[in-house]
């Protein structure tokens, strides 16, 4: 916008004569006050003189002000309408409740509809296509992608309660990375919408340029993101509600494996305390390694953890997969492996290891009766003591 003097202004709307007499008379109205103030301040009585002076320049300047004051004075002149973003305003809540069973028999769910045709056109359109008033992708992109993040989130805390934080953030990692997202894009057949100028088109129409594929997953990433966000701010009653059990529904593919065996892992959780183990603390509320070593655990006896082999690579993330095994020396036995489990992460491995070792309960059964028996030796040989003593 270009500038304006404030000549421009006043010579379409203001009376210049009006502002004259105001400046003229400011002089005196200021020093007419002063005398009244300090006066007040003092204590005395009002100066006569000052407060005559006051009437005359009030009765000087009255007509000047209501003259600026008159509507036909201030709105004659149209100011430049300025580009303005709609107000949009933002969902702060949703239900985002943890994954079910029910979850994982789903079919693949619609996409949700953008019920502001500004924001829909918004979200497929690149910067170098945008006309004067509309908007790009970009900003959409930025708040979808803190949607996404806290919906993920808050699936993944609330479902795997016992998943150590790192491997919350793998699994959110696998939820929200490009590779995922694009391929949404694709699945929804978003790129088909696209506004992008051909050098930007990941699409590779005619005329437009090669991209790498690490380039392209990123737009359509991207343009997932943006869609997500038009879909959630077009509808701040019930558009964060409805795209989070959409993406609930999507991610729940990706995590299929895993959520299956969480839920496994809940249903097959024992109820009753374990050999050794206190009446105060179920057994499920414990690591599957406490509860092993509380189970055929005793002096003298090692359980010993043990890498198997170099780490391998887990073909959804692409990062390291440790495979740890547990043994037993004692009991009879010497380097007696018990079982063995595979994660991300040693920890979660050697976990793992503890619990494929409890599943199998005739070993473990066997192992808990020995310490049995050898605690009720001991503990003979302890009340003979004291006899002979």
């Amino acid at each position: 916008m270009s500038k304006r003097s404030f000549s421009d202004y006043s010579s379409e709307s203001i009376s210049q004569d009006a502002i004259s007499q105001i400046v003229q008379q400011a002089e005196d109205l200021l020093r007419a006050a002063r005398v009244l103030k300090d006066g007040l301040d003092n204590g005395k009585r009002q100066d006569e003189n000052a407060v005559e002076r006051l009437r005359e320049i009030n009765n000087r300047l009255s007509p000047a002000i209501n003259e600026l004051g008159k509507p036909s004075m201030v709105s004659s002149h149209k100011l430049p309408k300025l580009d303005k973003s709609p107000d949009i305003l933002i969902p702060s809540t949703a239900a985002l409740t943890p994954w079910s069973p029910e979850d994982l028999a789903s079919p693949r769910p619609i996409l949700p509809p953008v019920l502001d045709p500004a924001l829909e056109r918004a979200a497929f359109t690149h910067q170098g296509m945008v006309s004067q008033g509309e908007q790009s992708y970009e900003r959409l992109e930025w708040i979808g992608d803190a949607y996404l993040y806290l919906m993920s989130s808050a699936f993944i805390y609330q479902s795997f309660p016992k998943l150590p934080a790192g491997r919350c953030s793998q699994y959110r990692e696998l939820l929200v990375r490009n590779k995922t997202l694009s391929q949404y894009t694709s699945d929804y057949h978003m790129q088909r919408r696209l506004r992008f100028p051909p050098e930007f088109d990941p699409t590779n129409n005619a005329g437009g340029t090669l991209m790498a594929d690490k380039q392209k997953k990123k737009i359509l990433g991207d343009i997932f993101e943006s869609y997500v966000a038009a879909a959630i701010l077009s509808d701040p009653a019930q558009g964060l509600s409805q795209v989070s059990s959409w993406m609930k529904a999507l991610w729940a593919e990706e995590l299929k494996e895993e959520l299956s065996s969480e839920f496994r892992r809940r249903a097959q959780a024992p109820t009753q305390p374990a050999n050794g183990e206190s009446a105060g603390q179920p057994a499920q509320d414990l690591y599957p390694k406490v509860v092993l070593s509380r189970t055929i655990g005793a002096p003298g006896v090692r359980i010993e953890y043990r890498d198997e082999g170099k780490p391998g690579t887990e073909k959804k993330t692409g990062l390291p997969w440790y495979t740890i095994g547990v043994y037993l020396d004692g009991w009879g036995v010497k380097n007696y492996k018990m079982g063995y489990g595979g994660a991300l992460s040693k920890k979660e491995a050697g976990q793992k290891a503890a619990q494929s070792a409890l599943n199998n309960k005739q070993m473990i059964e066997k192992f808990a009766q020995k310490k049995k028996d050898f605690s009720a030796a001991m503990e003979a040989q302890r009340e003979y003591a004291e006899w002979k003593a």
